[in-house]
């Protein structure tokens, strides 16, 4: 019987008739979560009272990302456009800017930045569910209560390149995935993290409710000490611009 992930209802007590793509179907996700009911799957897809949904956000600020490399390679596939919601592009200049209808807009940056954190747990759960079958676990409770149910706050991190290069390959541009190996089970059991590369960046997002508080600064050790090319460095999402989705690290001096 049928469980979902997210409000824990059974197939008795709701339905599962829609499809839950992991990843976004505008971004190129694939992957559906079977285990996802139909009121929680239209919750991540839908606009709420006061916030985009943590789903747009999501495509919204990895498309660009995403069309900013496949631009600089010249392998935009000719049935993929992206036209934003919030943003003006002009990819000939590769300029982009917040319209200004939003740009004006109090605390607008902030609140994507909290819809963009809740997407990434939303993807990873997801995921987690679709792989390895066992995110009802408790422990991913702080998830399901922040992704779903907007309560708390918890980081999501991007790892600063130590060289200046992005690392990427075409087929997770435009299909994007997540997976879980060995090495992603080791970091788990060390520091209760798991990180994922999509739309070149390198996510790090706590899987215990305690890593900030207990585990945060012997990562962050850990990973300096490391040489990962990914990354010796994080950075905490807090505004929608700290994702840096244009790479402007590429031409810091």
């Amino acid at each position: 019987m049928k469980t979902c992930i997210w409000c824990r209802q059974t197939e008795k007590e709701t339905s599962f008739l829609t499809k839950a793509h992991t990843f976004p179907q505008s971004l190129g996700g694939n992957n559906i979560c079977e285990n996802v009911c139909d009121r929680c799957n239209s919750f991540f897809g839908n606009r709420q009272s006061d916030a985009p949904s943590s789903e747009i956000v999501l495509k919204e600020l990895l498309n660009i990302s995403k069309f900013y490399l496949l631009n600089q390679t010249n392998s935009v596939p000719k049935n993929q456009r992206f036209k934003s919601e919030y943003f003006n592009i002009n990819w000939d200049e590769y300029r982009i800017r917040m319209k200004p209808r939003y740009s004006i807009k109090k605390g607008f940056q902030l609140k994507l930045g909290r819809q963009f954190r809740k997407g990434v747990f939303k993807v990873f759960l997801e995921e987690r569910e679709r792989q390895r079958q066992d995110a009802l676990n408790n422990r991913y409770n702080f998830i399901r209560e922040f992704a779903r149910y907007d309560m708390g706050d918890y980081p999501v991190y991007i790892q600063i390149p130590k060289l200046k290069a992005i690392f990427f390959s075409q087929l997770d541009i435009l299909e994007p995935q997540i997976r879980f190996t060995e090495f992603s089970d080791v970091q788990d059991e060390e520091f209760r993290i798991f990180s994922y590369q999509v739309c070149g960046h390198t996510f790090v997002i706590p899987t215990s409710i305690l890593f900030k508080d207990l585990l945060l600064e012997k990562f962050k050790k850990s990973l300096f000490h490391s040489n990962d090319p990914f990354g010796t460095q994080l950075k905490e999402i807090v505004y929608a611009e700290d994702l840096d989705y244009t790479f402007r690290y590429m031409n810091d001096p």
